[in-house]
């Protein structure tokens, strides 16, 4: 069993504790890396420096020495570490070195057997060739002697000088006088078939390409037939909505409806066709559903063949704004894109925004923060820029978030999203964030300003200010008072915000610069701090002497023990043992 080795006299408690936690913490390490096997000697160095970095960071006066000492060390085991590494690294070198003569011989011993097999191989390959040369010669000579034999043969048969005549009917004069009737009526009838049965080849060509032609001009027809048929049915049926709209529903949006039927148009059949519907309907109704009608078929046509930019600009300033709604959105988001084109959804959108006017057709929350989203996603920072301050869009909060996002994830534009952020949070309103932006870009006093006008700015507006950018010019702007008015935080609150959102310093730096103005400077802080308890003051002097300002935290305590009802309660044993007949 390991001793535990005798610590020198002490005389603090403090020091007592630190130095056995320090020991234990040695131990419990230790025990760790037996038990996975890891305790080697590199291992335990590890863990003796930083035990030994709890040590400097505790004993402050020899912090200076004892690192120094520890640097020297430090420095001491990476040389020998480096030298270990040089030593595996020149040993490696050593045995490639001492293997290569052995290479080499193996080298070249598989060399020498290679030109061997090669030898071999281009000897078999000259006598193939030779054999099959051989073979090619006498099959050429078996060939030449059976040609020769079939023209003997042929020579020696007796063959008539007329085809389908034997040698006797070509000697009879009857018979050929037979043979040439027989040709004389081929002859004619010949003649007759190519003046009634043939015609030349070029005009064989001229008829084909009338032919294709006449085909092509039937199949535009039919295509033609299709649109005008589709168009037909899309008038009746949007007169027949027409006629439905003003005669019952007032309520219900004229150029939705008409949309919608546009969007169906394809599905119609012919049942949908009943004639005299134009004859019960008013004429501007049916101008105006019709020239509707006529600019989103327009639209279509634009967009089914490609033309994304003509059709962007045609959604963009479409009548009544009917075309500026999502469902167009969705349906340039779904076109395809090429590397070389521009994406049609981003044309759709520069369209919308260079369209729009907050005060005749703005864009909607919703479709402004897609379009911006989008933007963004492509780094087209420029156009939100323009669409935001040209108040072409309107604002909403989770559009001031994404563009502030934007701006912590990259550096470079952060200013300007900044900026952006800020002009959107302003106009939501949402005083809070707005207020956040300005510290952010270095306006603490503007947004002390701006707070200080809001009448809505609570006081866990200003913590949240206080926390997501805690910085001494703005920590010193809300504990003070401002144009007559009080201060927005007390000193108590302040720190206390601080403490909870690990950033003490700032708030020890303020309680040390309040105490260094006088002598009862701090103590009237505290006493007048009506919205923080003397509980919070005492945290607050825990945390003090937890962070080494034991002055501080002794002032803070005695100021608050001295006030009236106030009575610091120990835990001593003897004070136990006197109230232990209470509980009895």
């Amino acid at each position: 069993m390991n001793q535990i080795p005798i610590l020198p006299p002490i005389a603090r408690t403090s020091d007592k504790s630190f130095l056995s936690a320090v020991q234990s913490y040695i131990k419990d390490e230790k025990e760790k890396m037996e038990m996975a096997g890891q305790c080697n000697a590199e291992q335990q160095c590890v863990i003796y420096g930083q035990a030994l970095d709890k040590v400097i960071d505790y004993c402050t006066n020899y912090k200076g020495i004892l690192t120094a000492i520890k640097q020297e060390y430090d420095q001491f085991i990476d040389v020998i570490k480096q030298s270990q590494i040089d030593f595996v690294l020149l040993q490696g070198k050593l045995k490639a070195l001492a293997s290569e003569p052995t290479t080499l011989m193996y080298h070249r011993k598989r060399a020498t057997e290679l030109s061997k097999k090669i030898e071999i191989i281009h000897n078999d390959s000259c006598r193939i060739e030779s054999e099959l040369k051989k073979l090619q010669d006498n099959r050429r000579l078996k060939s030449e002697e059976a040609e020769d034999t079939t023209v003997l043969k042929t020579r020696l048969k007796p063959s008539s000088i007329f085809p389908g005549m034997t040698v006797e009917d070509s000697l009879s004069k009857d018979k050929l006088t037979e043979y040439l009737q027989e040709l004389i009526m081929k002859r004619d009838t010949l003649k007759a078939d190519i003046k009634s049965k043939y015609v030349p080849v070029h005009r064989k060509k001229e008829l084909e390409s009338k032919l294709s032609s006449a085909l092509q001009e039937r199949e535009e027809a039919e295509i033609l037939n299709k649109k005008l048929m589709a168009s037909y049915k899309r008038r009746r049926l949007i007169a027949d909505t027409i006629s439905t709209w003003a005669k019952s529903n007032k309520d219900v949006c004229l150029y939705d409806t008409i949309l919608q039927v546009t969007a169906n148009g394809n599905e119609l059949n012919d049942d949908t066709c009943t004639a005299g519907l134009f004859d019960e309907l008013e004429p501007s109704k049916i101008s105006e559903g019709e020239s509707v009608l006529d600019y989103v078929e327009r639209f279509n046509e634009l967009f089914v063949s490609k033309q994304f930019q003509a059709a962007a600009a045609q959604a963009a300033n479409s009548p009544k704004g009917i075309l500026r709604n999502m469902e167009t959105m969705e349906k340039f988001k779904a076109a395809p894109v090429h590397d070389e084109d521009e994406s049609p959804l981003l044309l759709f959108f520069e369209a919308l925004m260079g369209s729009s006017h907050l005060n005749k057709h703005p864009v909607n929350a919703a479709m402004a923060l897609d379009g911006i989203q989008y933007a963004l996603s492509h780094d087209k920072l420029e156009l939100v820029v323009h669409w935001v301050t040209q108040q072409k869009i309107m604002y909403s909060e989770a559009m001031g978030d994404f563009i502030y996002d934007y701006g912590q994830r990259k550096p470079y534009y952060k200013s300007t999203c900044l900026a952006l952020a800020q002009l959107i949070y302003r106009k939501c309103p949402n005083y809070k964030k707005a207020a956040l932006c300005m510290c952010l870009q270095g306006q603490v006093q503007g947004a002390l300003d701006y707070t200080s006008q809001c009448k809505h700015f609570t006081i866990e507006d200003y913590v949240f200010l206080l926390r997501n950018c805690p910085n001494a010019e703005l920590i010193y702007g809300l504990t003070k008072e401002r144009n007559g008015k009080p201060a927005a935080l007390s000193v108590g609150q302040a720190v206390l915000s601080l403490i909870s959102i690990d950033h003490k310093e700032f708030g020890f730096q303020l309680l040390e610069t309040i105490h260094n103005c006088g002598e009862h400077s701090l103590e009237q802080v505290i006493l007048n701090d009506v919205a923080c308890t003397p509980e919070g003051w005492v945290e607050i002097a825990d945390e003090c002497l937890n962070n080494n300002y034991q002055l501080l935290s002794e002032k803070v305590m005695s100021i608050v023990i001295s006030q009236d009802g106030i009575v610091e309660i120990t835990s001593n044993e003897e004070d136990g043992k006197i109230m232990e007949h209470v509980f009895m």
